[in-house]
């Protein structure tokens, strides 16, 4: 059905080519990894901020803690907004709004401003979750969605890689408020860019058979029980990387391996440096095999391995860390591209896509949300014996659900080209 309104803002009266897919994927790329800098932006100066605006030690977590429940609140709204205005517009809307939030940041007198403008940020961040990854399959045939998946996954390490380099150079010669100004830069550079580039096609590629604007395609089978376990297991990964390994680490570098504040800063950024080339190659070999399944069932083993015997050995010895975190790098490119490249082929009815997509961006937030819990854990038993009977098992059970609950992708296209042919006879 042809789109009207405000919902056909962007869409051509024609399929795109492959050039202005990947012109278009440029622009919502760096808003993406726009989004991810203004999360991690505070991250290098928090302390500093709390004691020029006010803020009580509850306050500090906040501003990071935000931008989790807004991820989590705005999963499938997020859904609806996309699928009721189009894609264009929520995009354009998302990234006003977080300019609007760094404005107000930039310029909070106190507390209690600094954390609406962080609120609305978060509300942006939330948005672009959801709304990222549920392009993809209307901009891309499905034969390239490993890829795709692949370079749209590294949003989030290229983000963090930018912040964690960036945020102490400026904090350090100007102070925090430039960091904001910094983001209100590349803020407008990402509106503009998007308002000239994002395009959508006049047909969704995950409508069509092979690219065929002629040939719709008729609902398939939906393997929603699976898109969802995936999305299950997703949270432990979220949990295991994120809440303690981002989060975490480095403290646990400088308390156990006696590292400082820089250098067990700079030992974890590895894991995402190591993830933007093998993630970009992961997502072209997953096209390539049909592999996407065993892309995230395997690394969540690996995993496993590396919480139980690398990431938190006691003593000063930096070999175990240092393998963990090549290592961990290798996984994190993986996962989450396998997890968003499966997720169309197992579910290709593009209003379920949609819902299987947003349920993972609640996976997303809700596990942020249980930070907490990892600091509770490590007070309690430790960083090794959290590392050994917490984060292993969790890494494992992901593992078990994705190779028990979701059928492989190549058994999935096969039944795809079966439906294909069928509907061809009629």
């Amino acid at each position: 059905m042809a789109q009207t309104g405000i919902a056909a803002f962007g869409v051509q009266n024609r399929q795109l080519t492959q050039t202005e897919r990947w012109i278009c994927f440029s622009a919502l790329f760096f808003f993406g990894f726009t989004a991810a800098f203004n999360l991690f932006k505070a991250a290098p100066a928090i302390a500093f901020i709390g004691a020029d605006l006010g803020f009580d030690e509850a306050g500090l977590g906040y501003i990071m803690s935000s931008y989790a429940i807004a991820a989590l609140v705005l999963a499938y709204p997020g859904m609806l907004i996309m699928q009721k205005i189009g894609v264009k517009a929520s995009v354009l809307i998302s990234c006003v709004l977080m300019l609007i939030g760094s404005v107000i940041g930039s310029f909070a007198p106190n507390a209690a401003l600094f954390l609406v403008g962080r609120a609305i940020e978060g509300c942006a961040y939330g948005l672009i979750c959801v709304i990222g990854p549920n392009i993809m399959p209307r901009l891309f045939p499905l034969k390239n969605q490993g890829l795709v998946m692949g370079i749209w996954s590294l949003w989030i390490p290229v983000g963090t890689i930018i912040a964690f380099f960036l945020a102490p150079v400026i904090f350090e010669s100007a102070g925090w408020r430039p960091i904001w100004y910094v983001s209100l830069i590349m803020e407008v550079v990402s509106l503009v860019w998007m308002f000239v580039s994002v395009k959508m096609p006049q047909v969704p590629e995950n409508e069509l058979v092979d690219g065929d604007v002629t040939r719709r395609k008729k609902p398939g089978k939906c393997f929603m029980f699976a898109a969802i376990m995936m999305s299950v297991a997703f949270l432990a990964w979220v949990y295991v990387y994120v809440d303690n390994i981002n989060t975490l680490y480095p403290t646990f570098l400088q308390q156990t391996k006696g590292m400082s504040v820089f250098d067990s800063s700079m030992l974890p950024n590895w894991i995402a440096i190591i993830t933007i080339p093998v993630g970009i190659l992961f997502g072209v070999l997953s096209d390539k095999w049909n592999a996407r399944k065993y892309f995230v069932a395997v690394p969540y083993l690996v995993v496993a391995l590396l919480m139980f015997f690398c990431a938190f050995t006691p003593g000063e010895d930096l070999v175990g860390p240092w393998t963990f975190c090549i290592l961990m790098g290798v996984c994190a490119a993986g996962i989450p591209m396998g997890t968003r490249a499966i997720i169309p082929v197992l579910v290709p009815n593009p209003k379920k896509t949609d819902l299987a997509l947003a349920t993972m961006a609640f996976a997303t937030g809700l596990a942020q949300c249980m930070g907490s819990l990892a600091s509770l854990s490590i007070a309690e038993i430790g960083w090794t014996a959290n590392g050994q009977f917490v984060l292993a098992p969790l890494a494992l059970i992901a593992s078990l659900i994705v190779f028990i609950c979701v059928k492989s992708d190549r058994k999935v296209l096969a039944i795809r080209k079966q439906e294909e042919a069928e509907q061809a006879a009629e």
